[in-house]
């Protein structure tokens, strides 16, 4: 290889190596424009690896949001609240289904964390791992921020234990665009429960989220790093639903530790506070029958095996939170790696 040659190839990595980190730095700053897809569901919110990968090629892609959008049951909505929906999912910007996963969860205890997101919220903040802040503004309402530039109000337009379906309008304006960025975006949870011969309940959750970005240029920009945004909701998602299994397993478990943690709740309201207590009894109540041999949710879940490997590594989240569940609350503020 000539001299001038090398220099070529030496300046082309560096251009390579430098286009590369450029593309992550923006990536990092997008994601806080990103994340109000994700808020709602504190998967859900919400801020790992998973042991099932997105569905991949352009076929299977069109069919998984085929799907996605079967699962909305437009027929027991309002035509307002159907044409809403129907502009985001028809005609999305950025479409992601979110890798599957399967914890282990009480049922009821997982369907409430799905629709009180903000319980979620709040035992981060006490863990100091969260910027996310969440004021409830109705029955099936809330408003959310992220700390860094992004705020949405977010609505529970259907739930019931198999489905939730949120729509989210919010806005982005931070470092990375001069412009405010606004969006909206619909999220598509469905959720599986299974027990297994030792009575053992596992919840399978599947996300499908269509986004819409009102601005040109951000639209390009998201489209262009979509596949590192994506990661990143990915990685949210499945940490979000590893913690849901950690709050019911504790429920479970540590009951008393996990009244004296909802009495530290300060930024979920009271009524809310009280049915999590309520719920958490009812799983200690079902555990206990269950290791005593005695058979639980028999005419809600099925008897079958779990399809999809359990998540059941625990990354530093978990290990952290172990330690906000005893009864005993921590002496100073528990902070963890990111």
């Amino acid at each position: 290889m000539s001299e001038r040659a090398l220099r070529v190839q030496v300046v082309w990595r560096c251009v390579c190596a430098l286009w590369q980190t450029t593309r992550r730095r923006i990536a990092d700053q997008l994601c806080p424009a990103m994340r109000f897809v994700v808020v709602g569901t504190a998967a859900l919110l919400v801020a790992s690896t998973t042991n099932a990968a997105p569905r991949a090629g352009a076929a299977l892609d069109q069919q998984a949001r085929h799907e996605a959008i079967n699962a909305i049951p437009f027929d027991q909505l309002t035509e307002e609240t159907q044409a809403k929906l129907w502009n985001v999912v028809s005609q999305p910007t950025i479409y992601r289904q979110l890798p599957i996963t399967v914890t282990g969860s009480d049922p009821d205890m997982h369907v409430f964390l799905v629709r009180y997101p903000e319980i979620i919220v709040n035992i981060w903040q006490l863990m100091g791992v969260t910027k996310v802040q969440i004021q409830r503004t109705g029955d099936y309402t809330f408003q959310a921020s992220d700390g860094a530039g992004t705020v949405c109000d977010v609505q529970l337009v259907y739930g019931d234990e198999n489905t939730h379906v949120y729509y989210a309008e919010g806005s982005y304006e931070g470092v990375l665009l001069r412009k405010l960025i606004r969006g909206s975006c619909v999220i598509v949870l469905k959720s599986d429960y299974s027990r297994t011969e030792d009575q053992d309940v596992y919840v399978t959750n599947q996300l499908d989220l269509f986004m819409q970005l009102d601005n040109v240029g951000a639209e390009i920009l998201a489209r262009t790093l979509h596949p590192l945004v994506g990661k990143s909701a990915d990685h949210n998602f499945t940490e979000s639903t590893r913690f849901l299994s950690q709050v019911s397993r504790a429920a479970e478990t540590r009951s008393g530790g996990l009244q004296q943690l909802a009495g530290r709740l300060k930024n979920v309201d009271e009524p809310i506070r009280e049915r999590f207590v309520q719920i958490a009894t009812a799983a200690n109540h079902r555990a206990a029958l269950r290791d005593a041999g005695q058979q639980v949710w028999t005419d809600r879940i099925q008897a079958m095996p779990v399809t999809v490997t359990p998540v059941a590594t625990a990354g530093p989240l978990m290990e952290g939170a172990s330690q906000i569940f005893e009864a005993a609350p921590p002496r100073k503020p528990l902070r963890l790696r990111r």
